[in-house]
């Protein structure tokens, strides 16, 4: 199993509603390279939260360690937004100014969601808000003796307490579509029992392709 932590968001609505944003795109590409995959992320406890769930899992992407926040909107992105990962006005809500204003993980959630979900092989971590957070999927999947990757931007802090074999990769936002399919097979690779190394020689092929 692969385990996909980030923030989340939904673009569309109703059945055509799709979930998106660089955390949705590795799991789907994860799950559609025959891996099971769970999301741990946090949405709003809204109508758009309820589609954005419906949509995890018409991509085969699990949610039963997505937390409901009545405080926060889930965020939805306009068709026009090619980046996927910057919160935006939700239908019928009062417009979000910046990304402090959608749902966040803390590490108390992650600890959580990582103690219920203990039989992974990958943890994929992306953006993530502080230190707090990879220390909890870094004890974890040292436990669980799982693989971690870190998807981080390029103004995220350097990710201290990594394990030496973590994978990190700095994503620009113009490549987070193509970042998101190519992680979210090299993780499936790993989690079908490929080792590393290999599968990290085929990302490397991939992302020259």
């Amino acid at each position: 199993m692969i385990v996909v932590i980030g923030p989340i968001a939904l673009r569309g609505i109703g059945a055509e509603a799709v979930a998106d944003g660089l955390t949705a795109r590795v799991a789907a590409a994860a799950a559609a390279a025959g891996s099971r995959v769970e999301v741990i992320a946090r949405v709003g406890d809204d109508p758009q939260g309820d589609d954005l769930l419906l949509a995890l899992a018409r991509a085969s992407v699990g949610h039963v360690a997505v937390l409901r926040d009545p405080a926060h909107p889930t965020v939805v992105l306009p068709p026009d937004d090619l980046d996927g990962d910057v919160a935006a006005e939700a239908p019928d809500t009062p417009p979000i100014p910046d990304e402090s204003h959608a749902p966040t993980l803390d590490p108390a959630d992650v600890g959580l969601a990582l103690r219920y979900l203990t039989d992974f092989r990958v943890a994929v971590v992306v953006h993530p808000p502080s230190d707090g957070i990879l220390a909890e999927v870094v004890g974890a999947a040292s436990w669980a003796g799982a693989h971690v990757v870190a998807l981080l931007a390029p103004d995220d802090p350097p990710a201290a307490v990594l394990p030496p074999d973590a994978l990190v990769v700095t994503v620009l936002p113009s490549a987070a579509e193509d970042v998101g399919g190519l992680i979210g097979h090299y993780a499936a690779a790993v989690d079908l029992g490929g080792p590393p190394d290999d599968a990290f020689a085929a990302l490397r092929v991939a992302a020259e392709v």
